[in-house]
C-alpha cells in the first residue's frame, strides 16, 4: 500500500441536485454546483469555498464567508437571497441545494 492511498480523497467539484426550476409551476430541474476557489490557507477569514450554479436561467455564484469570529456565512447572488436575505435566517435554494448535497457552514463535506 503506498503512501497515496492513506490520503483523504478529495472532495468533489462538481455535484448535480434537483431542486425547483425557474418556471411558472416550478418544476424540479437538474442544477450544477461547480467548485471554482477553496481557500488554501484554511481557518483564514475570508472566501472560504466559492461555487458556480447552473442550471436555471442565469449562472450564480455562491460563497462561503468565514468572517474573523470565525463563523461562517453562505452568499448567493441570485435575486431571492438579494432582495429576502436581509430578513435572517431566510437561505436561497442554490445554498439549501449545496447544504442538502453534504456540505456543512464549516467548509467541509458532511
Amino acid at each position: 500500500m503506498s503512501a497515496d492511498s492513506t490520503q483523504r480523497p478529495l472532495a468533489p467539484t462538481v455535484l448535480f441536485a434537483r431542486l425547483p426550476g425557474p418556471d411558472r409551476k416550478r418544476h424540479l430541474s437538474t442544477y450544477r454546483f461547480r467548485l471554482t476557489y477553496t481557500n488554501p490557507v484554511p481557518g483564514q477569514p475570508g472566501c472560504s469555498m466559492l461555487w458556480e450554479v447552473a442550471g436555471g436561467r442565469l449562472t450564480y455564484q455562491v460563497a462561503l464567508e468565514r468572517a474573523e469570529s470565525g463563523e461562517m456565512r453562505w452568499h448567493c447572488t441570485c435575486a431571492d437571497a438579494v432582495y429576502r436575505g436581509e430578513n435572517l435566517p431566510h437561505v436561497c435554494k442554490h445554498v439549501r441545494g449545496l447544504l442538502d448535497l453534504g456540505r456543512r457552514g464549516d467548509g467541509a463535506a458532511a
